[in-house]
């Protein structure tokens, strides 16, 4: 466990389950919170079936990320949850009190499912049937803040981050014990988006694993996460061994919750594959490469 997630387990057991729920209506109110104290339910107007605007709102504030948000210039925020679709509930928080778009500071799209192993994951041998939280989207910025050499503008992003990322993820495994699911499931859509969730999170292939420690190893030891995040985006990833360029392509990784799920992925099959990684440096930058394709994008991250 990391330090910061000990000190939100220390917070959590602080915040009673009334003080999360506590705007529900009498109609959210369903047989499994009368008597078992709440369900995993997602039919009710609290996020994932759990989480009321006023307790997200706690959590805030609680946890510290309503000072570190103030820090950056934002004064005031606006949480609004959505559960209009029962199966994939969206939380938003807006810069001061205007619903827009251009407002936003964080988005998070969840919803719950089964994890079935796909053809694409068909190294990830474990049995038993798994209930998971999906994350199917995160969004986390700062409308006040502008990009510049220093940091520059990575893939997907429309304004820099807010500097969030590890709170939310400790975030993400007391959620996710707290709502009895077995994993935290997320498929990144860049090279660097799974950089930053491989902190915790583990592909369910570990030659998926395996490849992507590879990639850290030798391109983050030598360039910097933008040009590395922009080599891949731009096909300009080269690996001498065989000569041809890497693509990208976006694979389940997992934050593993249950204790059976833990030992999988400490398990020899699957620590064994997943630490193959060759002595030798096979993957580099083509930057030649990389500037052509970015002069050709209308706002590059760089001046070129």
């Amino acid at each position: 466990m990391t330090r910061l997630y000990q000190k939100f387990r220390r917070i959590a057991k602080s915040i009673s389950p009334l003080e999360i729920s506590s705007d529900f209506s009498q109609e959210d109110l369903g047989w499994d919170d009368i008597l078992f104290g709440g369900g995993s339910s997602n039919t009710s107007s609290l996020f994932l079936g759990k989480y009321s605007k006023s307790g997200i709102e706690l959590f805030i504030d609680k946890f510290g990320l309503g000072r570190q948000v103030r820090q950056l210039g934002i004064t005031s925020w606006t949480v609004d949850v959505n559960t209009n679709d029962p199966y994939k509930h969206i939380l938003t928080v807006y810069r001061g009190g205007k619903k827009d778009r251009e407002a936003i500071i964080m988005e998070l799209i969840a919803r719950y499912q089964s994890l079935e192993s796909k053809k694409e994951d068909s190294d990830f041998i474990y049995s038993q049937p798994l209930r998971v939280l999906m994350i199917e989207w995160l969004l986390l910025q700062n409308p006040e803040s502008d990009f510049n050499n220093n940091r520059p503008r990575l893939p997907g992003q429309q304004h820099p981050g807010i500097g969030l990322g590890e709170e939310l993820l400790a975030l993400f495994s007391l959620m996710g014990r707290h709502l009895k699911v077995d994993g935290i499931l997320n498929v990144p859509q860049y090279l660097h988006t799974a950089l930053f969730f491989s902190k915790r999170h583990l592909f369910l292939s570990p030659y998926a694993q395996a490849l992507l420690l590879k990639l850290s190893s030798d391109l983050l030891s030598k360039y910097p996460l933008w040009k590395v995040a922009w080599a891949s985006a731009t096909g300009s990833i080269f690996n001498r061994e065989t000569s041809e360029y890497y693509q990208w392509e976006p694979r389940k990784q997992l934050l593993p919750l249950n204790r059976h799920l833990k030992a999988y992925f400490k398990s020899e099959a699957y620590q064994n594959i997943a630490r193959g990684i060759k002595e030798e440096k096979i993957y580099t930058i083509d930057e030649e490469r990389m500037l052509e394709a970015l002069r050709k994008i209308e706002h590059p991250p760089i001046a070129i």
